[in-house]
């Protein structure tokens, strides 16, 4: 999070109660039992699209919408995503479907030596995944390291703009080494509700806090990056 977003959200602490910066409510779902028959992820696509609209977690504002559309399957599943009006945002990258090569969903793309998981392997519930690789930024030739524990923590039933959904929560847990060298550590969390007939998440948040360098006791307080929700709106 940069100084100004901090400081504005600090300053809104003070007004009155009826102009305060209000958060988004945490996200509706509703634990359900599994389904009894096989289920499988619909595979993707050339073509096939979503679109999300975005929302910033800290004061319930609606930053826009997102569009990501499947552009190729092979060699590898490219998906071009762009925002309202038509601006390019970074791709997405995936070796196999879920499992990431290219992840654009952060302040800079990550380009990763070895696949990692945007969720497992298994859709199954308790199945869980760890990977530790290195990426770099585009265009650079440092590397980076990063950790990415997921796990698929069970089936939930959520509603959005695009209807209602049985869904996987999926979690995933990342530490890395940031390109800013004034970080000493990096923690992100990633939540996201799979539905397997979309063969996509209907709804994800995204958060993260990063420690300084030098900063210990009772100063090593963490620092908040963005939090983001997205939720899908057509598909």
């Amino acid at each position: 999070m940069t100084l100004n977003r901090r400081s504005m959200l600090l300053a809104g602490l003070g007004l009155p109660a009826g102009c305060a910066i209000q958060p988004l409510a945490p996200f509706p779902a509703t634990p359900i039992p599994a389904p009894s028959g096989p289920g499988s992820l619909r595979a993707p696509q050339v073509g096939q699209r979503w679109t999300y609209r975005k929302l910033d977690f800290f004061n319930s504002s609606l930053l826009g919408g997102v569009q990501e559309t499947v552009a190729s399957v092979a060699p590898t599943i490219d998906v071009h995503r762009q925002a309202d009006g038509g601006a390019a945002l970074a791709d997405e990258k995936h070796a196999v479907w879920g499992q990431l090569l290219r992840d654009s969903a952060w302040d800079y793309p990550m380009n990763f030596e070895t696949p990692v998981p945007l969720w497992p392997a298994s859709l199954t519930v308790g199945a869980k995944t760890s990977v530790n690789t290195h990426y770099r930024m585009d265009g650079g030739s440092i590397r980076y390291w990063i950790q990415v524990h997921c796990a698929v923590r069970g089936w939930e039933r959520v509603t959005v703009s695009a209807g209602a959904f049985d869904t996987l929560r999926i979690e995933r847990l990342i530490r890395l080494d940031h390109q800013d060298h004034t970080r000493a550590e990096t923690l992100r969390k990633d939540t996201m509700w799979l539905a397997l007939e979309v063969g996509r998440w209907v709804a994800r948040e995204t958060s993260g806090e990063y420690r300084l360098q030098g900063s210990t006791g009772m100063w090593a307080n963490y620092l908040r990056e963005d939090h983001f929700r997205w939720e899908l709106t057509a598909w």
